[in-house]
């Protein structure tokens, strides 16, 4: 069975402040994202080490927006999302993302040592074969783009992956509809949108080939 196995990892955690606070905001993240997201989550995201956690994908559509989503609730923490493609060679736990393993997995945990020498936030990784080089190349220059924004830009982006309008972003984070538009422009986020929506279609692709 082929799937998607995501693996996120707090950057330099053990020097985060109030580490206690901050692994209770990832917790109740994850959960309020489990109940949400579950038509293309076999597996759902469970805390697997403390700082660490992890899920199983079906498919990848709007598995970055569900990366973003923990990104903004963890402002301004970083974190690694290694992302394994392969298959699954034991029983799908559908309660808690743990006692599976397979190539995906192995994918995975392969890719958050390449990050944490190259420093990006985002990795896709596929045992049996290369992945296109275009996906990690744009994942990593987007690694480096967004390393400094605002908390606003970050909670701009993560709602137009969900779908919103910068008219109804503006509303809900009480900013201008002008304030939103210069933001978008400025980080060019609808274009890394539809960068995101492409890398998930080739993740999906990747799978028929």
């Amino acid at each position: 069975m082929n799937v998607i196995c995501v693996i996120g990892d707090v950057v330099k955690s053990r020097h985060t402040e109030n580490r206690q606070q901050l692994q209770h905001r990832i917790a109740t993240q994850l959960t309020q994202l489990n109940r949400a997201q579950k038509k293309n989550v076999l597996s759902p995201y469970t805390l697997t080490l403390g700082d660490e956690f992890q899920a199983v994908y079906r498919k990848a559509d709007n598995l970055f927006r569900d990366c973003w989503i923990i990104l903004y609730s963890v402002y301004p923490v970083r974190v690694r999302f290694s992302i394994g493609l392969g298959e699954l060679t034991t029983k799908v736990n559908r309660k808690r993302a743990i006692g599976m393993d397979g190539p995906a997995f192995y994918a995975a945990r392969a890719g958050i040592a390449r990050m944490k020498e190259s420093g990006a936030i985002f990795h896709v990784t596929r045992e049996s074969e290369p992945v296109p080089k275009w996906i990690n190349l744009s994942l990593d220059l987007i690694s480096h783009f967004t390393g400094k924004w605002k908390k606003n830009r970050v909670y701009t982006f993560q709602r137009l992956l969900c779908g919103d309008t910068p008219k109804s972003i503006a509303h809900k984070a009480s900013l201008t509809a002008t304030g939103v538009y210069k933001n978008i422009q400025a980080g060019a986020l609808d274009i890394l949108v539809l960068m995101f929506k492409e890398i998930e279609k080739a993740i999906d692709d990747s799978f028929n080939t």
